[in-house]
């Protein structure tokens, strides 16, 4: 009986594919770019090359499986990215439920338990209803991903991190390295039972100021929070090839981040405080990428 992990070439599920072969589990990877995988992973594992939202592929890929890691993956192509959520958050549901799929763990995020109004993570709570149908099902609310800074190297060599978003925001800072440990434990260990909604918070909740700073203290050098405006991120999601519904749904999510009345619906407690620091982050995965740059 295999675990399935899906969106296997990112973060959270190569993170998670990587413990799992390390600890012995026979490892089914859903994968549309095999090249992208290493080769140990292409050794070791089992790869099923094909799209999430392909019915038929995902029941046969999946078939046999006791545990399956469900990362739904961004579609900045989307001419209706709500539309897009709930069609592959449907195939999901149909695939866990043909198969008899007995644990499910739902990569999802805060701010998923608002059903409207903040934006692509709306569309996580959609996924997140249709998964209801597994017998045994957790769903995973990270805070807001560390790897986020990895897309401003240029810009935080210069000094500074971009966001549409306020310095004085105050949001979990989560290491998706932290996100698939506690997702390949529960792959794993699959004592428990029932629905459950977990959230992973890294070990603070940060203003973005307070983010930047640590940023500094990582790589030793001085780096400031500036906040952009709404419609020139939007118009910088629309350069990047972003659909105006997806960079509209974008912008919805900050908006609503950024909101005096937004709080995460999790509490933060021991079991949702996560090791990896913003700071240790910084020095040990973005100063080195930082020097390579220099160097080249």
């Amino acid at each position: 009986m295999s675990i399935i992990v899906t969106a296997a070439t990112g973060n959270v599920g190569g993170g998670v594919v990587r413990r799992l072969i390390e600890q012995g589990e026979q490892v089914t990877v859903i994968v549309r770019h095999p090249d992208k995988l290493s080769s140990v992973v292409r050794d070791k594992a089992n790869v099923q090359v094909g799209s999430l939202t392909n019915l038929d592929f995902l029941v046969e890929a999946t078939a046999g499986a006791e545990a399956i890691l469900w990362i739904t993956p961004n579609n900045y192509g989307a001419e209706d990215i709500r539309q897009y959520y709930r069609d592959i958050g449907s195939v999901a549901a149909q695939a866990v439920r043909h198969n008899n799929i007995s644990h499910v763990v739902n990569i999802s995020s805060s701010g998923a338990h608002l059903p409207n109004g903040i934006g692509i993570l709306s569309g996580l709570h959609d996924v997140e209803q249709a998964l209801e149908v597994a017998a045994n099902i957790v769903h995973l609310r990270p805070g807001y991903f560390f790897e986020n800074y990895l897309a401003q190297l240029d810009a935080i060599r210069s000094g500074n991190v971009y966001l549409p978003i306020a310095n004085h925001v105050r949001i979990a800072f989560v290491a998706t390295a932290d996100i698939a440990e506690v997702a390949t434990q529960l792959l794993r260990d699959r004592s428990w039972s029932g629905h459950k909604i977990q959230g992973v918070h890294g070990p603070a909740d940060l203003s973005f100021s307070e983010a930047a700073e640590l940023l500094s203290q990582g790589i030793n050098q001085k780096v400031t929070h500036v906040e952009t405006k709404l419609e020139d991120f939007r118009q910088f999601l629309l350069e990047i090839g972003s659909t105006p519904n997806v960079a509209d749904n974008y912008v919805e999510m900050f908006r609503t981040l950024g909101a005096p009345d937004y709080h995460s619906a999790e509490s933060r407690l021991p079991s949702t405080t996560t090791p990896t620091s913003l700071a240790t982050f910084a020095r040990e995965i973005i100063l080195p990428l930082l020097r390579v740059k220099s160097a080249v």
